[in-house]
């Protein structure tokens, strides 16, 4: 059965609920301004969506647009419900809304020296068993390196590239 959506507004009755999952659910420096993922999402390059069960709120996703290319930037699933397959219900949703496109996200990269490499390992394996493939990209922060996984053979990285110009604000195209 297709969840139902939600775009994500001050109006929302979970409102509140998805700004703390937010922030529970990724550490500081992944974490954007919310104020910034509120502007973002007004246009039609971002996505912010709140994704249900019936009437039960599972989980968010929010997603940035830019030519064919889709990059899920968050994707967070009710912690209260965890382990019940729903964040592959929405990643099995995501890959059918976009099956004509590229879908992308980064990971922290496999690190056998990090005190959370087994989380890292156990996150690559949900995305792999979700049709996500990893590809050569890494972006190195000063926190972790991040490497992008995708649901295409291909990536074009410059698009990427813009898609992230647009939303760090350097161009408004």
């Amino acid at each position: 059965m297709t969840l139902t959506t939600q775009p994500v507004t001050p109006f929302l009755p979970e409102y509140r609920f998805i700004k703390q999952l937010y922030y529970r659910s990724f550490p500081g420096y992944e974490q954007e301004a919310w104020l910034r993922l509120m502007f973002k999402r007004l246009f039609t390059r971002a996505d912010f969506t709140a994704y249900y069960d019936g009437q039960q709120f599972i989980g968010f996703t929010y997603i940035v647009h830019h030519q064919g290319i889709h990059y899920l930037l968050y994707l967070a699933v009710n912690d209260q419900i965890r382990s019940r397959g729903y964040g592959s219900r929405i990643l099995q949703q995501l890959n059918d809304t976009y099956a004509e496109d590229t879908l992308v996200l980064d990971i922290e990269q496999l690190d056998p020296s990090a005190a959370n490499n087994h989380q890292r390992q156990r996150r690559l394996k949900f995305y792999q068993k979700n049709g996500f493939d990893l590809t050569n990209r890494l972006t190195p922060t000063p926190e972790v390196t991040y490497q992008m996984l995708s649901n295409t053979a291909e990536v074009n990285h410059a698009k990427v590239d813009d898609m992230f110009a647009w939303f760090n604000g350097r161009t408004f195209g």
